[in-house]
């Protein structure tokens, strides 16, 4: 299997990639994500996912030209209020409760390119999840847990929170921060692996 570049630090992202038999060379996009201006969910993944791949090509552009660069970008989204990472425990709050027993979306929006190339591939990946409704004294208890402040949305599907989940429509890993079924399938077949 082909060795490729993730442009990404999470942990989430390193462990789902590693459990299919991967094992990528990490280099974290320093590129900020502040969004320009009003855009939608799916525009701000793919922007931010292209922002990030152009960073880290730049960066790895003497080291590594050639190689396969994979980029993502996770976004939660209320219509089209995009959920980011909380701020502070109130901000987790204030977005928990709007997401109690409702449905929301997940957006990953994912860039592939070769390295000073231009085969480029790029797509978003969308996941349907549904809340039970949940009491403040449950997200009192979650928000004092390490659990909700570095992910979108202020949870994680595949942690504590998950059992506030009724149910979810499409790719479960999508959720966690990559969409692997889609992707895995692309870094195993021509331009991106053999």
């Amino acid at each position: 299997m082909d060795r490729f570049i993730l442009a990404s630090g999470s942990q989430r992202r390193i462990n789902l990639l590693k459990s299919a038999g991967f094992d990528p060379i990490i280099i974290p996009s320093k590129a900020d994500e502040n969004l320009p201006g009003k855009i939608g969910p799916r525009e701000a993944v793919m922007f931010l996912a292209l922002k990030k791949a152009l960073s880290v090509e730049e960066e790895a552009m003497d080291s590594y030209k050639g190689l396969t660069l994979v980029s993502a970008d996770t976004i939660v989204a209320l219509g089209d209020e995009i959920m980011g990472k909380p701020r502070d425990k109130e901000h987790a709050l204030e977005i928990l409760m709007s997401l109690s027993g409702k449905i929301h979306k997940v957006y990953t929006g994912v860039v592939i390119l070769k390295i000073g190339e231009i085969t480029r591939t790029s797509f978003v990946e969308e996941t349907v999840v549904q809340f039970r409704s949940y009491s403040p004294q449950d997200l009192e208890d979650y928000l004092n847990t390490d659990e909700p402040y570095d992910k979108a949305g202020a949870y994680a599907i595949q942690g504590y929170f998950g059992r506030f989940v009724e149910k979810y429509e499409g790719e479960y890993n999508n959720v966690i921060g990559l969409p692997t079924k889609r992707l895995i399938p692309l870094l195993c077949t021509p331009p991106y692996g053999k």
